[in-house]
Formats: structure tokens, sequence, C-alpha cells
């Protein structure tokens, strides 16, 4: 290995890399020396602008059943993998390489820089499918990294995007769960707007979506999350966050709604109010029954008469025991107060 360095030409160190792999092709004693030399002809094909063969090179090689190979090097050699998978727009293999790694692997300080490029690679991934919720996990990772914290020109656009791809995943009970639990970090008390944007959507009142584009237009279409190719679309999504978030709101407080008052409420024509209800009902959010004779939304379903007594029996036995239970401590009391005298 240390006389590739000295080659005289690059025709001469390529043939001596060639012969070194035939020569350690299929020899256990000498995985781990193919599996370097197979790593240097990979890069010397990538600065000759040829990914595709720099990639396939790099996928011949299983280091994570090479015993020789220490833990920190068999990572970055599987990081390398993907980065060359992605490089060439192989998302698929990308993702399947990189479930060789899971995030357990990083949880020594020493490997924090190959956790690092890890999640960006994850991000990288997550992002060709707009798995907004898996790319904010990644942001939050990297964003919880030791020697991220300690900078706050690191830190701080690490939970913006956090914040942004958050809000702009679908609802569900691990997008609630994270939500409610970022709205606590501490870090965010230095930046105010993304803090109460969290806040409109972990408080179950209606947000307007008018109002909502003039405090954030400007703030957020300078992120780098709403620019380039995919903006348009991302716009779009968060005012579908919007008006399911008004809808959750609606179906909490109201048990069935006039379809003209709903399309009012959540700043919206009627076709597309219904739209968005029968999605949410597809998709399992809420339960729904719409009425277009009378134009009602109704959001309770409809109780068995056996479930409401079973309800109501509950309650009152409930309440019994508490009645009882209080009586018990009233004559406690006047013991206590009669040993007293």
């Amino acid at each position: 290995m240390k006389y590739l360095d000295k080659a005289p030409d690059h025709d001469k160190k390529m043939e001596l890399i060639k012969t070194l792999r035939a020569v350690t092709d299929g020899k256990i004693h000498t995985e781990l020396e193919r599996a370097r030399l197979t790593r240097i002809l990979a890069q010397i094909r990538e600065k000759e602008g040829n990914i595709i063969e720099a990639a396939e090179l790099m996928q011949e090689v299983q280091v994570e059943t090479y015993g020789s190979m220490d833990k920190e090097e068999k990572v970055d050699y599987i990081l390398e993998q993907v980065r060359l998978c992605l490089d060439k727009g192989d998302f698929v293999r990308g993702t399947i390489v990189s479930k060789k790694i899971t995030p357990k692997t990083f949880e020594k300080d020493q490997l924090q820089d190959l956790k690092v490029r890890y999640y960006n690679l994850m991000i990288r991934i997550y992002t060709e499918k707009d798995e907004y919720l898996n790319i904010a996990n990644s942001y939050y990772s990297i964003f919880q990294t030791p020697q991220v914290q300690d900078d706050s020109a690191r830190w701080m656009p690490l939970l913006q995007n956090v914040v942004v791809y958050l809000v702009l995943s679908p609802h569900d009970n691990h997008q609630n769960d994270f939500l409610v639990r970022l709205v606590e970090e501490k870090k965010l008390e230095l930046m105010k707007p993304y803090k109460v944007l969290l806040t409109y959507f972990k408080t179950m009142e209606l947000m307007r979506w008018s109002s909502l584009q003039e405090l954030y237009k400007t703030e957020l279409s300078q992120h780098e999350v709403f620019k380039g190719d995919r903006g348009v679309k991302r716009w779009e999504d968060l005012h579908n966050r919007v008006i399911q978030h008004n809808i959750r709101v609606i179906a909490k407080y109201y048990t069935c709604i006039r379809m003209v008052r709903l399309a009012q409420l959540l700043e919206l024509d009627d076709e597309a109010t219904e739209k968005h209800l029968c999605d949410m009902v597809v998709n399992g959010v809420l339960w729904c029954r719409i009425d277009r004779l009378e134009g009602v939304a109704t959001f309770a379903p409809k109780e068995d008469p056996n479930d409401v007594l079973n309800s109501w029996s509950s309650n009152i036995s409930q309440l019994l025991g508490k009645v009882e239970k209080m009586c018990h401590l009233i004559h406690k009391e006047n013991m206590i107060a009669g040993a007293a005298k």
C-alpha cells in the first residue's frame, strides 16, 4: 500500500492497483487491504468524472462482514458507498446500503463527525421522497450533536429546519409528540418567530391562512426550504397542514356543522373543503359523514344505545364511589374533632 504513492506516473499506479486487487481477490487475510485499494481506485475514478464506475467499484465490497476492519473505518466506508450511490442518482440502492448503519452506532462521542455525515446523507434520501418528518428527525439528530451545540452559527439554521419540516409533516402521533417536545426546547427562545409558529400548531385553535401568510411570508420565503423547484409545492403543503389543523380543531368542538360555515372557517370553497375532509377520512385522521342534501358535515359517529348505557352506568358508579369516599373522610374528621374535645 505504501508504494502506491511512490509510483512514477499515473499509468504505473493504476497498473499496480489492478495487480494488487487481482492478487488479493478472494483471500480473507487480505480483505482489508483489498477494500482500501478499491476505495483508492474509486476516488481516482471519481476525480476523472466517472461517478458510475466509482459507485460500482465500492458496491462490490461488503465491509460489514469484515472482522479485521475497525468500527470507525467500517462506518466511514459504508457512508462513502451511500454517497456515491446518491451522487449517481441511485436512491433505491443508497437507501438499502444506508440501512447497514443504525442510529445506535453513533452513541460514542468519537463518532460525531460520522454521525453528522450519516444524517446529512439521510436528509438527501428523505428529501427525494419529501418525507418531512424523517427530515426533521435527521436535522434534530444533528442539532443534538455535542460539537454542534457549542456553535450557534451551526445549530441555529439546523433548528430552523427542524421547525419548518416538522410543521410541513402530516399530523400523526409521532409528529404531535415531536412537536410537543420541541416547543420545550430552550434554544427556541432565541428564535421567537419559529417558536410562535410551533405554538400555533400545538394549540387547538383556528389559524387563519391569510393572517399566517402576512406574518411569515417574508420570513419563510428567505428560508432554503421554500426556495428552488420545490418551493411552490412546499407552500401548498404548508397551506394543507393549516387546513388539516383547522379541521381537527373544528371536529373537536363541533358534532356537526354546515358545509357553508365550514368553508368560511377554512377560507376555502365548498369543493376544496369537501376534498380535504374526504382525504382526512380516507387517511384515518378523523371520522366524518357529509349529508350533501342538507349540506351538513357530522363529526360525531352515532353511538350504540348499549354503549351509551354502559358509559352512563360507569359514570354513575364512579360518582357514587367518590360520594362514599367523601362521606368516610367527613366521618373521619368528625371523629378526630370529637376526640380533641
